[in-house]
């Protein structure tokens, strides 16, 4: 299986991006521990870069993921640490979009 990539943007309630971002950094080592996982991070916007980029805001930020399959993805997706981040998360979070992708080359 080829490996897959992850960009789930995540937009808090107004106000909100700081803690909903605790309860994701609370969880990255247990991510990052999982089988299949090569890569799991969190970005916000770099500040000022320049005219051609196009900012995420205030209120959102972004999982970059890497999985060394479609079933080391599936399985993250039925964690318990997972299931726990859903529960902690869920009253915090306004908008997701979750793109799951996969080399065109």
């Amino acid at each position: 299986m080829a490996i897959v990539s992850v960009v789930a943007v995540i937009t808090a309630k107004p106000g909100k991006r700081e803690e909903l971002l605790n309860i994701a950094r609370a969880n990255l080592a247990a991510v990052r521990a999982e089988e299949g996982c090569i890569e799991y991070s969190l970005a916000i916007d770099v500040d000022g870069f320049g005219p051609s980029q196009a900012l995420y805001g205030a209120d959102t930020f972004a999982f970059i993921e890497k999985w060394s399959s479609e079933d080391a993805l599936r399985l993250h997706g039925k964690q318990p640490h997972m299931d726990d981040y859903r529960e902690k998360s869920k009253d915090l979070i306004a908008a997701r979009a979750v793109h799951v992708l996969k080399s065109a080359d």
